[in-house]
């Protein structure tokens, strides 16, 4: 059994030694931050030198959380073996390997650091020549059971595979910025683009609509911050916007909505990002994707304001946008969010002139007005208002707990089914025709993710949050 979990970091082995402590403390406190966050309990984390070691009891639970953390280049489940003399090491290889490559091809591969009376190839010929017998043969190039093997000093890592991670800089090695978020494909994307790079996140919505909407936009938001936003805790800054709609509408020419209502937003965004302190704004825009992101557009609605912008989807298609979108776990969610600011019922200006700011009033009384009732949140945003869930009456309704097993057996709930998220993926075919699924996850993201899925196979899913599944369903069952 794995007792440990081996972390790589990718950026931070380039620093220089003068640096790289300061990004290794921000690298741990992600870390602690994250495993703390998701009840992983009595760790210990341990700097080996361009390696970290978790010591952890919930191994696999562990990994699902540190795969996202910014920062880790991959992570593997490894067992430790302490050792004495090569002979030792051999054996306790053997103890535990040979299970494993039984009947199956097997490679060898070692990592030595630290002074020894054995090289990296003696000890992995002398590993192969004690599993060969066990094993199919072995295979270099393409094996069924990769036996890595890390040396360090007088420890031994053992692992069989490694798991990709995030990777990029842990939180706070950037500046702190502001997200112009909507909560549609783009603006999570952007803000994960950017978490990636060490910056810590905060968000910024403009509703325009009401509550409905603000509930749609604060799952998103809630999933986002809740699984990749580690090593410090986000803020939401909510702003209503319906009284500035009304006036753009009124005031502003059909053809120049669409840049105007982007001039408000990068003000809004202005203004909060000075008293603040942020020192740039964040966008999900994309070349060229719609009227008010061609280049032109961009320059003319960036020019009406001083700070600075940045967009790190600039250059994405919107097939590579959506791929992330579905990979992060915020794609089904963020495609119920409607586009309710597309302002324009005509053609729409793609190329503004200098002179059609002329055109486009300051708005500057409605902007200090709805600065002045702005709501702002640390961490997590409940939704205090859900509305009842409509369930079918004729069919059976299977319910099933998606949150990991650590969170099911600290906040239990009444489900037929547990199947870990991390899990379901291998189980698709355990879904059957004719029967209804209620999927149940922390803030209904993933299990809608998961539903929609299931709906594309014909299989009739719903995906729901854990709150709304006490609310609504938990007291029928």
């Amino acid at each position: 059994m794995n007792n440990c979990i081996l972390l790589r970091y990718g950026e931070i082995g380039l620093k220089s030694k003068r640096t790289r402590p300061a990004f290794e403390k921000l690298y741990i406190k992600s870390i602690k931050d994250a495993l703390t966050r998701n009840y992983i309990e009595n760790f210990e984390i341990k700097n080996l030198g361009g390696r970290f070691v978790v010591y952890c009891k919930a191994v696999d639970e562990a990994i699902q959380v540190l795969k996202r953390v910014a920062g880790i280049q991959s992570v593997s489940s490894a067992k430790k073996i302490d050792f004495s003399s090569k002979k030792y090491l051999i054996k306790k290889i053997k103890a535990v390997a040979n299970s494993l490559v039984k009947k199956k091809t097997f490679g060898v591969k070692v990592k030595r650091v630290g002074t020894h009376n054995f090289d990296s190839m003696a000890l992995a010929r002398d590993v192969g020549e004690v599993l060969y017998k066990a094993s199919k043969g072995v295979d270099l190039n393409n094996p069924e059971i990769n036996v890595n093997l890390e040396v360090r000093n007088k420890e031994c890592f053992f692992y069989t595979s490694t798991i990709k991670g995030v990777g990029g800089l842990p939180a706070g090695s950037s500046e702190k910025v502001l997200c112009l978020f909507s909560g549609g494909i783009d603006s999570p994307v952007a803000a994960f683009q950017m978490i990636k790079r060490g910056c810590r996140v905060d968000f910024l919505f403009l509703n325009i609509m009401g509550k409905k909407l603000l509930n749609d936009v604060t799952r998103v938001y809630n999933f986002l911050i809740t699984n990749y936003a580690f090593g410090y805790i986000p803020k939401l800054y909510v702003v209503d916007g319906k009284e500035i709609i009304k006036s753009l509408k009124k005031d502003v020419p059909d053809t120049l909505r669409q840049i105007a209502y982007k001039i408000v937003l990068y003000k809004i965004g202005e203004l909060i990002a000075k008293k603040y302190d942020y020192a740039s704004l964040v966008s999900g825009e994309s070349l060229a994707q719609k009227s008010s992101q061609t280049l032109k557009s961009l320059l003319f609605i960036e020019n009406q304001v001083s700070i600075h912008m940045l967009r790190p989807l600039l250059s994405f298609d919107k097939l590579d946008i959506t791929k992330i979108a579905k990979k992060l776990g915020t794609l089904s969610s963020s495609e119920k969010i409607k586009e309710y600011c597309n302002l324009s019922e005509g053609p729409v200006t793609t190329a503004p002139r200098e002179s059609d700011i002329k055109k486009i009033p300051s708005f500057k009384n409605e902007i200090s007005k709805t600065i002045k009732k702005i709501s702002i949140t640390k961490g997590v945003l409940e939704i205090k208002e859900t509305p009842t869930l409509k369930l079918p009456k004729t069919q059976t309704i299977v319910t099933v707990d998606l949150r990991s097993e650590i969170i099911q057996k600290k906040i239990p709930l009444n489900t037929n089914l547990k199947v870990p998220y991390n899990e379901v993926f291998d189980q698709f075919n355990e879904f059957k025709k004719g029967k209804n699924y209620l999927l149940i996850c922390s803030f209904g993201v993933r299990s809608e993710d998961i539903a929609s899925e299931l709906r594309t196979r014909g299989i009739k899913a719903t995906g729901i949050s854990s709150q709304d599944f006490v609310k609504n369903f938990s007291k029928k069952k």
